[in-house]
């Protein structure tokens, strides 16, 4: 899949507004979430790695701001940042 930014030579997405996977209202690609799910090593051969796009409203149902707090919090405890 391409960006939902990329526009320079039209083999690209436009960067018009792009419909999120789960409620099918259209959002600004500024405000979409990637959603990526990569299968474990064991499991590839039969999945592929995914990949949707979703506006705020729905990365919310799904909790995924819980998901991003946490790794925010883990961030600034130094845990994968070199800023400490």
């Amino acid at each position: 899949m391409t960006s939902v930014e990329r526009t320079s030579d039209g083999t690209g997405e436009s960067a018009h507004d792009r419909e999120c996977y789960r409620c099918d209202r259209d959002v600004a690609p500024a405000r979409l979430f990637r959603l990526v799910s990569e299968p474990p090593a064991a499991l590839s051969h039969d999945y592929q790695t995914g990949e949707r796009f979703c506006c705020p409203d729905c990365a919310a149902a799904m909790n995924l701001s819980e998901f991003s707090e946490r790794l925010k919090a883990r961030a600034r405890r130094g845990a994968n940042s070199s800023d400490g």
